[in-house]
């Protein structure tokens, strides 16, 4: 005969783990609900509003007379403004293949050869906080009369040429994003036992086939969730096109989007523009996190 605990009946012991259990969720839906509230106002509200303003023609929105609702927004974004979309995706894809080639040799070394790692990632996080500096320093050294002045000079290249061009902003770029990258990939290669480069060695692999057979597969998720993230952060940024681009990469649809919605008050326009860089930002991240397959968590 099954002893009951305490000598309590059974039923009220069920009873009261079903109340504890009751407790607990109610303390955690607590706790939950400022930082729910705050999304909801701060987040899904703004998305929201924008959403609806996407639909209005101009600056009708905010016009006492009210808005004026039109698709049109939308297709012109899709007959006028898709070259400024093409450019858009064009600067954010270069920018993320450049972070790919220099990224997973540096998260190797990061990982493998580097002993006081966190200092190098603490220094890694200054790129982070902001896009714009980044562009105003890059804009400082390659001005005329800048420190790399005497370097042009003596390989025969005029500073601006190489100031407003679509190397230095996809350079620009690839230094905002690049820690991103190496964190992601420095992240699946913690992962990876340093046995295994080992084994293939010994059994006569050659660096390239080591990685090319070990680490990429072992690595995969890391690698494309990396890709995801630097793109995804990408196709948002308007400093480096505008301040050390050409006029084609200052189509970027960020810029146009702040001319058009900033300068010009046409509110409905840039809205419908926003929606179509949230969309694509939106199905970057879901696929990031898709295939990363927890190759973030360190």
């Amino acid at each position: 005969m099954r002893a009951e605990p305490l000598g309590l009946p059974m039923p009220v012991v069920a009873d009261e783990a079903r109340r504890r259990e009751r407790n607990r969720t109610l303390i955690g839906l607590a706790l939950v609900a400022p930082a729910a509230v705050l999304v909801a106002l701060f987040l899904y509200f703004p998305m929201a509003f924008i959403v609806q303003m996407s639909f209005t023609e101009g600056s009708s929105y905010l016009s006492p007379g009210g808005p004026v609702y039109s698709g049109g927004n939308y297709q012109l974004v899709l007959s006028r403004y898709l070259p400024n979309v093409l450019v858009t995706l064009q600067l954010a894809a270069l920018a993320t293949v450049v972070n790919l080639i220099f990224g997973f040799p540096f998260a190797y070394i990061l990982v493998r050869r580097i002993r006081y790692r966190d200092v190098v990632r603490a220094f890694m996080v200054f790129p982070m906080f902001g896009a714009l500096y980044i562009a105003f320093g890059m804009r400082f050294i390659l001005l005329p009369g800048g420190p790399a002045t005497p370097l042009f000079q003596a390989l025969g290249i005029q500073s601006t040429a190489v100031l407003y061009s679509l190397p230095s902003v996809v350079f620009a770029m690839s230094i905002f994003t690049f820690p991103f990258m190496v964190m992601s990939i420095g992240a699946a290669l913690s992962n990876v036992d340093p046995k295994l480069e080992e084994a293939a060695a010994c059994l006569g692999a050659r660096p390239w086939q080591t990685f090319r057979r070990v680490l990429l597969p072992l690595t995969r998720s890391g690698v494309i969730a990396g890709i995801l993230i630097v793109f995804g952060w990408n196709i948002g940024t308007f400093a480096e096109p505008v301040l050390l681009g050409s006029i084609n990469e200052q189509r970027a649809l960020a810029w146009t989007l702040f001319q058009r919605g900033v300068v010009q008050t046409d509110y409905g326009l840039a809205s419908a523009m926003s929606v179509v860089l949230l969309v694509i930002a939106v199905l970057v991240s879901y696929f990031s996190l898709r295939y990363s397959r927890g190759a973030l968590v360190d």
